[in-house]
């Protein structure tokens, strides 16, 4: 499923500049059409979270990691016990 940009940028209570910033950094990519910008609903998950990790005081790429790789996150701080 696809949404506009708008409905990403309501739902996670972001900036259009701060989203610019996620798209520069290839974390989304949205899809020009009909002079709109869609993203799939991977990209919305993909930014609730790491917008859920910052905000517990991750920086963006290592709560980038976490959330594409969260399998090694959990194995690597369980093999710390």
């Amino acid at each position: 499923m696809y949404f506009p940009a708008e409905h990403l940028l309501d739902k996670l209570n972001i900036s259009a500049s701060q989203l610019g910033e996620f798209e520069e950094r290839g974390i989304v990519r949205g899809i020009p059409k009909a002079g709109r910008v869609f993203y799939s609903s991977r990209d919305m998950y993909t930014l609730k979270g790491i917008l859920l990790f910052m905000s517990r005081g991750l920086p963006l790429e290592e709560a980038k990691s976490r959330v594409d790789h969260p399998t090694q996150e959990v194995a690597s701080s369980e093999s710390r016990k």
